[in-house]
């Protein structure tokens, strides 16, 4: 009788909570205006942690509070003419706020 093992993996959304929930550590940099701390709140209404960060310093936070910081852009808006004489505003792209750089120790 052969030893056969089942491999059973976790549902691929429950992989993504837990990898959302992994401490990781990062430097911050605040590309908008360097130097300037940033004060923000993140979390559900009934539960909401307050976090307060300065440029270059390093802290330990779960990823997900790393995704959303990284995730704050500002548009990026140009004008362009529409052939009719006209210039029309155009959306062109994004720019990042800030930037989390992972740290392996």
């Amino acid at each position: 009788m052969k030893d056969e093992t089942v491999n059973i993996q976790k549902d691929p959304k429950e992989r993504k909570k837990e990898w959302l929930k992994e401490k990781i550590t990062f430097e911050f940099f605040n590309l908008e205006e360097a130097g300037a701390p940033l004060p923000f709140s993140y979390g559900p209404a009934d539960n909401i942690k307050k976090y307060y960060l300065l440029h270059g310093g390093k802290y330990t936070y779960p990823r997900e509070i790393v995704q959303h910081i990284e995730s704050r852009q500002t548009p990026l808006w140009g004008y362009k003419p529409n052939g009719k004489g006209q210039m029309v505003k155009n959306l062109e792209g994004y720019k990042s706020r800030f930037q989390c750089r992972q740290l392996f120790e």
